[in-house]
């Protein structure tokens, strides 16, 4: 038997999903049967957050809850169908499986295609057992979406569906997940973590493919990254990731630091050009070569794909491609908070919580949770107001067929502003998700730095020693 330490909905008190047939409903809405709440260890330290729920087109799944292999929805069969694991974590946060129709759901889209969609939550930076200790901190997110998938598997005979075409999803904190499932399927190294999670052990958490969105990768150089990207804002808004500021002199003489030292680090890797086979490296400090012509490139296809769109009348706007490029159009955004500067909120709103938010206030994880039977539930939305379009026309050039943009530092001046501060992952407060995220039971907040040899030399290159941080 489970122990059950929360007063939480949980469908099975087992492990097996065979003791559960009697337990599908129907959605009549979305045409599909539906297990929801099913708790995927017996070890659960936070069993909220360990929980995942299963929805099956109509057609695989018959009335007393025993697959039929041979519904067809579409071109597969109950037999043949890839089932979608979506995990719903954000921010390294503690996060829950999401319902039909609730926030950061998209079981619709992959269940109209005739797919199985799984919802998977888990444990995160914050997480706490009933003792009060830390147990979500890095690799055990990914160790949870391994144990739910090892779960599933084991209980294959149970349900519908081809479960060696598992399709990992995720977005942001989440992509990287999926990224990890993609790449790490029954890695021997979290052998010691799934087994103290309560795995199945003769199960495989591998994947056939991976969908990844926005994901946040390669940590040990994002500090790097993010200054190559955004070395010439010198501001940055208030946000998840930290208050609004401006560079302070040993921040800018930071960041052109850790600028160079992407471009140097990018130039170590041998990477090739996909189409051309041409090495792609930096040039002259990170602003001309290979490298930075295939970003341009990039980021041109993408506006072209935009413009493309508008200029066919494909895209919900009520404005022309000329309106659009001279700034003669409105959209609405989230509005700024009263006691912070205008001009600092222009970048788009984060997805987390501040790391030093007070700790009555609900995580993310307990905001986007389902409410009980009967009671609403309150979507979190900020005050919104309409803004005025930029001129665009000084970085972006359109001739109708295709997009340009003219150079990296304009764009992000004129257009994608930077959100995070200097340093941005690692930070030199050491407070932030990521932080949080490879902290210990001694040490909440904690990371393998890759900036810090350069700190020390910025600093020992300025007046002062550099001052305020």
């Amino acid at each position: 038997m489970i122990p059950m330490t929360q007063e939480i909905p949980v469908v099975n008190r087992i492990t097996e999903l065979s003791d559960c047939r009697d337990k599908w409903t129907f959605d009549a809405q979305y045409g599909c049967w539906c297990l929801e709440d099913v708790l995927y260890t017996q070890k659960a330290d936070v069993p909220k957050f360990q929980r995942l729920s299963i929805f099956v087109p109509e057609a695989y799944l018959n009335a007393d809850g025993t697959p039929n292999p041979l519904g067809r929805c579409g071109r597969y069969t109950g037999a043949t169908v890839p089932v979608v694991f979506e995990n719903n974590s954000a921010g390294y946060m503690q996060m829950p499986h999401t319902w039909l129709g609730g926030p950061r759901s998209y079981a619709e889209q992959y269940l109209r295609h005739g797919l199985i969609y799984v919802t998977c939550g888990c444990r995160g930076r914050e997480s706490r057992d009933a003792q009060g200790q830390p147990v979500g901190k890095a690799p055990i997110t990914l160790v949870d979406l391994k144990t739910a998938i090892r779960f599933l598997r084991h209980n294959r005979a149970a349900l519908p569906g081809d479960w060696s075409r598992i399709i990992s999803v995720g977005w942001s904190a989440g992509g990287a997940m999926s990224s990890l499932l993609g790449v790490t399927g029954d890695y021997p190294a979290y052998d010691g973590y799934l087994e103290a999670a309560g795995a199945f052990m003769d199960e495989s958490d591998a994947v056939f493919a991976a969908q990844i969105y926005c994901p946040i990768i390669d940590l040990e150089h994002a500090d790097l990254a993010y200054e190559w990207m955004f070395h010439a804002d010198k501001t940055c808004e208030d946000s998840p990731a930290g208050p609004a500021e401006t560079m302070t002199p040993f921040k800018e003489a930071l960041s052109a630091e850790l600028s160079v030292r992407y471009a140097d680090y990018v130039n170590a890797l041998g990477l090739r050009h996909p189409r051309t086979g041409e090495p792609l490296t930096l040039y002259d400090g990170g602003r001309s070569g290979p490298f930075y012509d295939y970003l341009m490139d990039c980021l041109g296809d993408s506006a072209t794909d935009y413009l493309s769109r508008l200029e066919r009348g494909l895209l919900p706007a009520a404005y022309s491609v000329k309106d659009y490029l001279c700034g003669r159009y409105t959209y609405e955004a989230p509005a700024p908070k009263p006691n912070a500067p205008k001009e600092l909120h222009h970048a788009g709103p984060g997805i987390g919580l501040a790391p030093d938010a007070p700790a009555r206030r609900p995580g993310l994880g307990e905001l986007m949770s389902r409410p009980p039977k009967g009671v609403p539930f309150r979507e979190m939305k900020p005050e919104m107001e309409r803004r005025q379009g930029a001129d665009k026309r000084d970085w972006l050039i359109w001739d109708g067929q295709r997009a340009t943009i003219t150079d990296l530092d304009t764009y992000v001046l004129k257009h994608r502003r930077r959100m995070k501060p200097c340093t941005s992952f690692d930070k030199l407060t050491c407070d932030s998700g990521e932080n949080e995220e490879f902290g210990t039971a001694q040490a909440d907040f904690a990371f393998q730095p890759h900036h810090r040899g350069g700190d020390r030399r910025v600093a020992q290159r300025l007046p002062g020693g550099g001052g305020a941080l």
